[in-house]
């Protein structure tokens, strides 16, 4: 049985300044304007130092047809994953920070498609897998060692029924992602577990989802965020009431050492993205993002954007600052000791998701209107690192 944790209400409410030039909610993503970082408000004496962040531009004809961001960052280089789609092929790219040299380091072999590129010290993981339209696709996890540029599939399955393919993502030293199977018309979700360093494969918890019936019954596992101990899921879960199938939404924290699962959100509306570490539990809905002491369950903050019909994401907790996406437009920074929301990037269209490499994190910013291959690459570098 889960152990559920009740979200109490103690709120300080924060506003999204809007902008009168942004697009209309529906609109399609689009690669941004590049721009210069307008730097974090100020910040008072008992908050934590702010962030420090490095720009790195580059350009590349292979840029103009495509939209590239930060996948995976060392102290070294950056790594990214782009589609060119003229050509019906994938390509992962490193971008070395000290002599600025671009480098393709791999393309996909029979056209497929790469996905959800990320990496653990020197090597790099991610889902290949082919881009025709099938009802049923087959998938590889592959691996590439950046010392001997050994390259490796390690995993392999199939993704039945429209289900897609699992997506990668990473905390420190491990790999994770969500695998699912169906026999006998039910869907075995599995949350996996992968440590590069020592070769350690878990699968860390697993659901079922019987579809045999009239109606739904049971836990459909969506996607994963690895926090410190243990792993954050998005689940739909489905119940016969009557006779109708009532649906709902659980963000559940499953921890590494397979030990009693914990609920710590329940909605009848889906979420957009969550987080945590040891001390606050994060998660996003349209148009606003919430803030909880995650031993009380006490929400401390909640985040509101001025369009109700935005979304806020990619959120990640770093040296006790919080890091989000507004839309497609904006990075934000907010102090958890104090709740002051500052600025980390210009408002423009389109900027990339957060990517989270070990202690980094990374976005980026194209032309939406006059792509000339150029892309604008900002670092987060942790904030006890001297620069």
């Amino acid at each position: 049985m889960l152990t559920v944790v009740i979200i109490a209400a103690g709120i300080v409410t924060i506003n999204i300044a809007n902008k009168n030039d942004k697009p209309t909610s529906n609109q399609q993503a689009t690669p941004s304007e590049i721009a210069e970082k307008k730097p974090p408000q100020s910040i008072t004496a008992t908050a934590s130092s702010p962030p420090a962040v490095q720009q790195y531009k580059l350009k590349s004809e292979s840029f103009v047809s495509t939209f590239v961001a930060p996948s995976y960052i060392s102290d070294s280089f950056i790594a990214f994953e782009k589609d060119i789609s003229e050509k019906a092929t994938s390509y992962i790219d490193t971008f070395s920070l000290t002599t600025k040299q671009l480098k393709n380091i791999y393309q996909t072999p029979n056209k497929e498609i790469i996905n959800s590129l990320v990496g653990v010290e020197d090597k790099l993981f991610w889902v290949e897998y082919s881009r025709d339209q099938e009802k049923d696709k087959s998938w590889e996890i592959k691996s590439l060692d950046l010392k001997t540029n050994q390259k490796k599939t390690l995993f392999s399955g199939a993704s039945e029924d429209n289900i897609e393919p699992p997506i990668l993502r990473v905390f420190d030293d491990q790999v994770t992602w969500i695998e699912k199977t169906i026999k006998d018309h039910i869907v075995y979700s599995s949350a996996m577990l992968y440590k590069p360093i020592t070769n350690d494969f878990v699968k860390v918890a697993t659901s079922e989802l019987n579809e045999q019936g009239k109606h739904r019954k049971g836990i459909y596992m969506a996607i994963q965020r690895p926090v410190p101990d243990g792993m954050l899921v998005q689940q739909s879960v489905f119940k016969t009431v009557g006779d109708t199938t009532d649906k709902s939404y659980e963000i559940v924290f499953y921890p590494y050492d397979q030990s009693k699962p914990i609920t710590l959100r329940q909605s009848q509306q889906g979420m957009v993205d969550f987080t945590a570490d040891q001390k606050w539990f994060v998660w996003s809905e349209i148009g606003k993002l919430s803030v909880a002491d995650r031993k009380t369950g006490e929400i401390r903050y909640v985040i509101e954007a001025k369009d109700k019909d935005l979304t806020i994401d990619s959120p990640f907790i770093r040296d006790n600052h919080l890091y989000y996406r507004y839309s497609m437009y904006q990075i934000f920074d907010v102090d958890l000791t104090t709740g002051k929301t500052s600025e980390l990037s210009e408002y423009r269209l389109s900027t990339s998701k957060i990517f989270n490499t070990s202690d980094y994190l990374g976005y980026s910013y194209m032309d939406a209107k006059n792509n000339n291959g150029e892309v604008e690459f900002e670092i987060i570098s942790p904030i006890n690192q001297t620069n």
